[in-house]
Protein backbone atom coordinates (compact mmCIF):
# COMPACT_ATOMS: atom_id res chain seq x y z
CA UNK A 1 0.00 0.00 0.00
CA UNK A 2 3.00 2.28 0.61
CA UNK A 3 3.62 2.13 -3.12
CA UNK A 4 0.45 4.11 -3.79
CA UNK A 5 0.37 6.41 -0.78
CA UNK A 6 3.78 8.01 -0.44
CA UNK A 7 6.07 9.59 -3.05
CA UNK A 8 9.15 8.82 -0.96
CA UNK A 9 11.67 6.28 -2.15
CA UNK A 10 12.39 4.53 -5.42
CA UNK A 11 10.78 1.82 -7.53
CA UNK A 12 12.19 -0.13 -10.42
CA UNK A 13 10.65 -0.38 -13.88
CA UNK A 14 8.89 -3.69 -13.21
CA UNK A 15 7.27 -2.41 -10.00
CA UNK A 16 6.26 0.77 -11.82
CA UNK A 17 4.45 -1.23 -14.52
CA UNK A 18 2.70 -3.49 -12.01
CA UNK A 19 1.45 -0.41 -10.17
CA UNK A 20 0.37 1.31 -13.41
CA UNK A 21 -1.54 -1.78 -14.56
CA UNK A 22 -3.35 -1.98 -11.22
CA UNK A 23 -4.31 1.72 -11.41
CA UNK A 24 -5.35 1.32 -15.07
CA UNK A 25 -7.56 -1.63 -14.11
CA UNK A 26 -9.18 0.36 -11.32
CA UNK A 27 -9.77 3.25 -13.71
CA UNK A 28 -11.39 0.98 -16.29
CA UNK A 29 -13.57 -0.68 -13.64
CA UNK A 30 -14.71 2.72 -12.35
CA UNK A 31 -15.58 3.76 -15.92
CA UNK A 32 -17.72 0.65 -16.44
CA UNK A 33 -19.49 0.97 -13.09
CA UNK A 34 -20.02 4.68 -13.69
CA UNK A 35 -21.53 4.04 -17.12
CA UNK A 36 -23.99 1.42 -15.94
CA UNK A 37 -24.81 2.44 -12.37
CA UNK A 38 -24.37 6.17 -11.83
CA UNK A 39 -22.18 8.82 -13.43
CA UNK A 40 -21.40 10.14 -9.96
CA UNK A 41 -19.42 6.97 -9.17
CA UNK A 42 -16.89 8.14 -11.74
CA UNK A 43 -16.02 10.96 -9.36
CA UNK A 44 -14.30 8.33 -7.20
CA UNK A 45 -11.57 8.39 -9.85
CA UNK A 46 -10.40 11.65 -8.30
CA UNK A 47 -9.26 9.63 -5.30
CA UNK A 48 -6.70 7.92 -7.52
CA UNK A 49 -4.88 11.05 -8.66
CA UNK A 50 -2.52 10.85 -5.70
CA UNK A 51 -1.55 7.18 -6.22
CA UNK A 52 -0.75 7.94 -9.88
CA UNK A 53 1.45 10.84 -8.80
CA UNK A 54 3.18 8.83 -6.05
CA UNK A 55 4.08 6.01 -8.44
CA UNK A 56 5.48 8.41 -11.04
CA UNK A 57 7.49 10.37 -8.47
CA UNK A 58 9.07 7.17 -7.16
CA UNK A 59 9.96 6.08 -10.68
CA UNK A 60 11.60 9.46 -11.34
CA UNK A 61 13.47 9.16 -8.04
CA UNK A 62 14.85 5.83 -9.24
CA UNK A 63 16.62 7.67 -12.06
CA UNK A 64 17.85 10.36 -9.64
CA UNK A 65 15.41 12.94 -11.02
CA UNK A 66 13.27 15.33 -9.04
CA UNK A 67 9.67 14.29 -8.42
CA UNK A 68 8.66 17.74 -9.63
CA UNK A 69 9.15 16.43 -13.18
CA UNK A 70 5.83 14.70 -12.59
CA UNK A 71 4.23 18.04 -13.47
CA UNK A 72 5.58 17.63 -17.01
CA UNK A 73 4.23 14.07 -17.07
CA UNK A 74 0.79 15.34 -16.01
CA UNK A 75 0.85 17.99 -18.75
CA UNK A 76 1.82 15.30 -21.28
CA UNK A 77 -1.05 13.09 -20.06
CA UNK A 78 -3.55 15.95 -20.39
CA UNK A 79 -2.41 16.79 -23.93
CA UNK A 80 -2.49 13.15 -25.08
CA UNK A 81 -5.87 12.69 -23.39
CA UNK A 82 -7.32 15.69 -25.21
CA UNK A 83 -6.03 14.48 -28.57
CA UNK A 84 -7.32 10.95 -27.96
CA UNK A 85 -10.64 12.39 -26.75
CA UNK A 86 -11.07 14.19 -30.06
CA UNK A 87 -10.05 11.27 -32.26
CA UNK A 88 -11.23 8.03 -30.63
CA UNK A 89 -14.99 8.64 -30.25
CA UNK A 90 -15.26 9.36 -33.98
CA UNK A 91 -13.38 6.15 -34.81
CA UNK A 92 -16.05 4.24 -32.89
CA UNK A 93 -18.92 6.09 -34.54
CA UNK A 94 -19.80 8.13 -31.47
CA UNK A 95 -21.18 11.57 -32.33
CA UNK A 96 -20.77 13.45 -29.08
CA UNK A 97 -22.52 16.58 -30.35
CA UNK A 98 -25.59 14.55 -31.29
CA UNK A 99 -25.56 12.80 -27.90
CA UNK A 100 -25.41 16.16 -26.12
CA UNK A 101 -28.22 17.59 -28.26
CA UNK A 102 -30.37 14.52 -27.55
CA UNK A 103 -29.67 14.86 -23.84
CA UNK A 104 -30.72 18.51 -23.95
CA UNK A 105 -34.00 17.62 -25.71
CA UNK A 106 -34.78 14.86 -23.20
CA UNK A 107 -34.19 17.21 -20.27
CA UNK A 108 -36.34 19.95 -21.81
CA UNK A 109 -39.16 17.50 -22.55
CA UNK A 110 -39.08 16.12 -19.01
CA UNK A 111 -38.65 19.52 -17.36
CA UNK A 112 -42.19 20.76 -18.03
CA UNK A 113 -42.44 22.28 -14.57
CA UNK A 114 -41.07 19.25 -12.69
CA UNK A 115 -37.42 19.60 -11.57
CA UNK A 116 -37.34 16.01 -10.29
CA UNK A 117 -38.27 14.69 -13.74
CA UNK A 118 -35.63 16.93 -15.32
CA UNK A 119 -32.98 15.57 -12.95
CA UNK A 120 -34.05 12.00 -13.64
CA UNK A 121 -33.90 12.61 -17.39
CA UNK A 122 -30.44 14.17 -17.02
CA UNK A 123 -29.17 11.15 -15.07
CA UNK A 124 -30.57 8.70 -17.62
CA UNK A 125 -29.13 10.68 -20.52
CA UNK A 126 -25.75 10.94 -18.76
CA UNK A 127 -25.67 7.17 -18.34
CA UNK A 128 -26.52 6.77 -22.01
CA UNK A 129 -23.66 9.05 -23.04
CA UNK A 130 -21.28 7.27 -20.66
CA UNK A 131 -22.28 3.91 -22.14
CA UNK A 132 -21.89 5.14 -25.72
CA UNK A 133 -18.43 6.53 -25.00
CA UNK A 134 -17.24 3.74 -22.68
CA UNK A 135 -14.95 1.91 -25.09
CA UNK A 136 -13.34 5.08 -26.50
CA UNK A 137 -12.89 6.35 -22.94
CA UNK A 138 -11.15 3.20 -21.72
CA UNK A 139 -9.04 3.06 -24.86
CA UNK A 140 -8.10 6.72 -24.40
CA UNK A 141 -6.94 5.97 -20.86
CA UNK A 142 -4.88 3.04 -22.14
CA UNK A 143 -3.29 5.22 -24.86
CA UNK A 144 -2.40 7.92 -22.33
CA UNK A 145 -0.96 5.28 -19.99
CA UNK A 146 1.10 3.81 -22.83
CA UNK A 147 2.50 7.15 -23.96
CA UNK A 148 3.35 8.23 -20.42
CA UNK A 149 4.82 4.80 -19.72
CA UNK A 150 6.99 5.04 -22.83
CA UNK A 151 8.29 8.41 -21.68
CA UNK A 152 8.90 7.04 -18.19
CA UNK A 153 10.83 4.18 -19.80
CA UNK A 154 13.35 6.74 -21.03
CA UNK A 155 14.41 7.32 -17.41
CA UNK A 156 16.89 4.59 -16.58
CA UNK A 157 17.57 3.28 -13.10
CA UNK A 158 20.46 4.93 -11.26
CA UNK A 159 22.49 1.91 -10.14
CA UNK A 160 23.98 3.79 -7.21
CA UNK A 161 22.51 5.02 -3.99
CA UNK A 162 21.08 8.50 -4.42
CA UNK A 163 19.31 11.08 -2.29
CA UNK A 164 16.04 9.19 -2.70
CA UNK A 165 17.22 5.81 -1.48
CA UNK A 166 19.59 2.89 -1.99
CA UNK A 167 20.45 1.54 -5.42
CA UNK A 168 18.89 -1.63 -6.82
CA UNK A 169 21.39 -3.96 -5.15
CA UNK A 170 20.53 -2.68 -1.69
CA UNK A 171 17.00 -1.55 -2.34
CA UNK A 172 13.95 -3.32 -1.17
CA UNK A 173 11.61 -2.81 -4.13
CA UNK A 174 8.98 -5.23 -2.98
CA UNK A 175 5.51 -4.58 -4.30
CA UNK A 176 3.85 -3.42 -1.08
Amino acid sequence: MQLFLTPNGRIDQATYWRAVLILLGISAALSVVSAFVSPFIGMAGLLFIWPWIAVHVKRLHDSNKSGWLTIAIVVLAIVVSMIAGFILPGLFGVDQAALQAEMQREIENAAAGDPAMAMSAAMDASKGIAQATLLPSILSTAVVTGVVGAVMGLFKTDPNDNQYGPGPAGASVAFT
